[in-house]
């Protein structure tokens, strides 16, 4: 019974609960752990970022440059300050990171004597962590950045007038091939659509004059009543000389369909004979039709042309034929009279 009051483990079971405690907070903010993640490497970012900017902007000052003159040894002047620059960039950037990368190791390593200390491990561990880690992340980041802006520095130093001129040189060759493949492009578009979009609008001018000259054209014949007579004696004839050819065409077709439909009419039984009247009427039908409009359509066409053309002709000839008459009968009048004079 003794062996079975005992508890094992109690000490682990006593120390899981905080560490329960912990997770169970830790994972409640974990909003928060990754907002500060993230404000950490932005700001990281943004400052690696910047830091080619920065540099240009400390290349380009004048009073650098003086300063570099007046120096008897410009290169290692350069190694300090661009060592010295880097050093504090990334000395402050390993100071945060430390910072947050020792505070959270020293909280978790609080965290497992947290119930002998009540809780205040915790922030002990966190606060040795952070400084601890901020020293280490400072060394690290300065010593880090002073041998990095010192070999670039040296380097920049050391070739300035050929780093220049390789990027001039760079620059000229890369705007070249922005103008072959940009500009010259762009350019001869901007002509092409400049040229189509001339073309386009003289062409719809053109379009536009034909019209109007097509629709004066149009509407001063159609006005015209020499071109409206003939039209009209063009359809009169057509449709007169049209129905008398399609009559007489399937009369005759007809007629030449049953002597042709005689032939065979013994071996069809009679049957060829009223179908090849049917086919003939209905070829004469289509042929005279056809003919008789076509001679209708022309012969009357021109006879109403000539005759509106010629309109004048019948009353001048009739008129003429009565000056004529009366001439005439002015003649035998006076032929008269004298005879009669005579013979008194």
């Amino acid at each position: 019974m003794a062996a079975e009051n005992v508890k094992l483990f109690s000490f682990a079971e006593e120390i899981a609960e905080p560490v329960k405690k912990l997770a169970q907070t830790a994972w409640h903010s974990k909003g928060k752990l990754v907002h500060d993640v993230k404000a950490y490497v932005l700001l990281f970012c943004s400052m690696v970022c910047s830091m080619p900017g920065r540099a240009l902007q400390v290349l380009n000052n004048p009073k650098l440059h003086a300063l570099l003159e007046e120096e008897e040894d410009p290169q290692a002047l350069a190694a300090v300050v661009a060592g010295s620059g880097g050093a504090l960039c990334l000395g402050s950037v390993g100071a945060v990171v430390g910072a947050v990368a020792g505070g959270a190791a020293g909280l978790c390593l609080g965290a497992l004597p947290a119930i002998f200390t009540f809780g205040i491990s915790l922030p002990v561990g966190a606060f040795l962590g952070g400084t601890s880690g901020a020293l280490v992340g400072v060394a690290a980041g300065s010593s880090a950045g002073f041998a990095g802006g010192a070999s670039s520095g040296l380097f920049v130093a050391s070739f300035r007038w050929q780093i220049r001129n390789a990027l001039v040189y760079t620059a000229a060759k890369l705007y070249g091939v922005y103008d072959v493949l940009v500009l010259r492009p762009v350019a001869t578009v901007q002509a092409a659509q400049q040229r189509v979009r001339k073309g386009a609008q003289s062409s719809m001018e053109y379009t536009r004059a034909k019209a109007r000259a097509t629709k004066d054209f149009v509407t001063t014949t159609a006005a015209d009543r020499h071109v409206q007579v003939t039209v009209a004696g063009a359809g009169l004839g057509a449709a007169s000389l049209g129905t008398a050819g399609a009559a007489g065409g399937a009369c005759m077709g007809g007629a030449a369909g049953a002597l042709v439909g005689l032939v065979p009419a013994v071996f069809t039984f009679g049957l060829s004979i009223p179908v090849g009247a049917f086919v003939g009427g209905s070829a004469g039908l289509i042929l005279g039709g056809a003919a008789g409009a076509s001679t209708g359509f022309a012969g009357g066409a021109a006879a109403a042309y000539v005759g509106y053309r010629q309109r004048g002709l019948p009353a001048a000839a009739l008129s003429f034929a009565g000056q004529k008459a009366q001439q005439a009968s002015q003649a035998l009048g006076l032929a008269g009279r004298d005879a009669a004079a005579k013979g008194a």
